[in-house]
């Protein structure tokens, strides 16, 4: 099995996976709250724990073992999607790596160990679909996506998802709704939170529906499919 960073096959830059890989499953974050006078406690869901695995790896056919180790610590440091070719379609988003601090291995027989730190979910690759009529867009994951959403029109427009209303103002051309980051903008740098009166969309399990009102020439979404680990 060989691990992608960045769409990249490791192999392909001198190093690859030692084993199979054991990635765990997301743990919940429950709040426990105990109240006087009631039998047994109150919980919370509050989310997902980051989820935390490391890899081994080893250096492949170099004379340098250690010259290679500084070109892959470049590498790692502007990691920012991990996959394995065994199911490429689908990725990790990492939000930390680091390897480990293993020199006397490393000088000895190339081994070395990567530790991850990802968001607690399996990403799927998302194509980007235009809609220019109301729709229906079916989620068949575990839990609910956070997509990208870009409307083109002019004036005054009223978007629609699962009949929640969100409201831009003074479209000229387009905004971006970007449900992952809570932004909503125009280009790489024009700010328009200021242009949107809403909640950032999302998709839940099941049915969704989209639909609007105002002049919009068309509506390009990228669903960003996400599972539970």
């Amino acid at each position: 099995m060989g691990v992608l960073i960045n769409g990249t096959n490791t192999k392909t830059q001198g190093f690859a996976l030692k084993g199979r890989p054991s990635i765990p499953s997301a743990n919940k974050k429950i709040e426990t709250i105990e109240v006087e006078g009631r039998d047994g406690s109150l919980t919370r869901f509050l989310g997902y724990e980051d989820l935390k695995f490391s890899l081994d790896f080893n250096i492949l056919f170099q004379k340098d073992i250690k010259q290679k180790l500084r070109e892959i610590k470049g590498i790692i440091a502007s990691a920012s999607q991990l996959s394995f070719d065994d199911s490429p379609t689908f990725f990790y988003k990492i939000k930390q790596a680091q390897i480990s601090d293993t020199e006397t291995v490393i000088k000895s027989s190339g081994i070395f160990t990567i530790d991850f730190v990802c968001e607690p979910y399996e990403f799927e690759q998302s194509n980007t679909v235009t809609y220019t009529s109301s729709a229906t867009i079916v989620n068949r994951t575990t839990t609910t996506a956070l997509p990208f959403i870009k409307v083109t029109g002019t004036g005054t427009v009223v978007l629609k998802v699962n009949g929640i209303g969100i409201t831009l103002t003074n479209l000229t051309n387009y905004i971006v709704l970007d449900s992952q980051i809570q932004e909503a903008y125009s280009g790489l740098t024009t700010n328009m939170n200021q242009n949107m009166n809403g909640e950032f969309p999302i998709f839940t399990i099941g049915n969704n529906t989209i639909n609007w009102t105002g002049t919009v020439t068309k509506i390009e979404i990228t669903n960003n499919w996400r599972w539970l680990t």
